[in-house]
């Protein structure tokens, strides 16, 4: 896609803008959010916002020592998940999926 075929979406927000701020006034208690490359750069920034917003955040991680340095000046309910390989992330995978199962038939 070209710039040229860019249109402003007029949400007032901006390259620059900050999780923090794009989060302001919203409640996310009782939400799960999964941020990949979340310890470390704008996902850790990312996960600030949304743990301060109230959410639940999984960080999966390959580096768990760093992900738990980095993690840890982080107030909320923030979890790190060691996903190196496909049968691991499977496994974490299964209660999100049956999660999401039992709200579809719930609403």
């Amino acid at each position: 896609m070209a710039a040229a075929d860019q249109k402003p979406l007029g949400s007032g927000f901006h390259a620059k803008s900050e999780p923090h701020e794009i989060l302001a006034g919203i409640d996310l208690t009782g939400k799960t959010a999964i941020v990949t490359g979340g310890y470390s750069g704008i996902g850790l920034e990312t996960t600030r916002a949304l743990a301060n917003a109230g959410a639940t955040v999984i960080v999966p991680v390959r580096d768990p020592a760093k992900a738990e340095e980095n993690l840890a000046s982080i107030e909320g309910d923030v979890s790190s998940a060691k996903w190196i390989s496909p049968i691991s992330i499977r496994c974490a995978a299964l209660p999100l999926r049956s999660m999401t199962l039992s709200m579809r038939s719930t609403c």
